[in-house]
């Protein structure tokens, strides 16, 4: 079951966002390694409306940011290299509780946003990664994503794609 994220879930998300970070850090990944996302960055999409919880019924087993309204970091890109229209869903903060890893979950949380996008009549799907991310790279290319080109953030750059949702059927 997806719901939208309630300030009560606040905990269990940051759990979730912990778990994240240390397996990316196993990884030798230094992405999610400065204290990002923080506790104000999960509470400012809890009051937006964006912060998305995958449960059991009973646990909090994912989480993601699912925002209709852009990425200004996207603008780095010259517009040519997008495959996608101009306006579009992001996804951003996509973790999973640890030991639920490789189940789908994520995959699952894609699915929503992309449903998302589509009762807005958006029909551009843009996400961005670390490189060394490979689990997440491999989730990309499976739902079909196409590599844009490089953005940067102040914590380092990312690896832009997108998709476009009409012509999937993976989403």
């Amino acid at each position: 079951m997806i719901r939208v994220a309630k300030y009560e879930d606040v905990d269990a998300i940051m759990q979730i966002v912990s778990d994240a970070q240390h397996h990316l850090r196993d990884l030798g990944i230094d992405q999610w390694q400065d204290g990002y996302p923080s506790r104000e960055v999960i509470m400012d999409d809890i009051e937006a409306g964006v912060g998305y919880l995958l449960t059991n019924g009973e646990q909090i087993l994912g989480y993601a940011a699912i925002l209709l309204s852009g990425e200004k970091t996207y603008l780095q890109l010259d517009s040519s290299m997008w495959h996608t229209p101009e306006e579009y869903v992001v996804v951003h903060r996509l973790c999973v509780r640890g030991g639920e890893y490789r189940r789908g979950l994520a995959t699952e949380l894609m699915q929503h946003a992309a449903r998302i996008a589509t009762a807005h009549n958006i029909t551009g799907f843009r996400i961005d990664t670390h490189r060394g991310n490979i689990r997440m790279l491999s989730m990309l290319s499976k739902l079909g994503f196409k590599y844009c080109g490089v953005i940067h953030y102040p914590s380092g750059e990312r690896l832009a794609y997108d998709l476009n949702i009409n012509i999937s059927n993976r989403l």
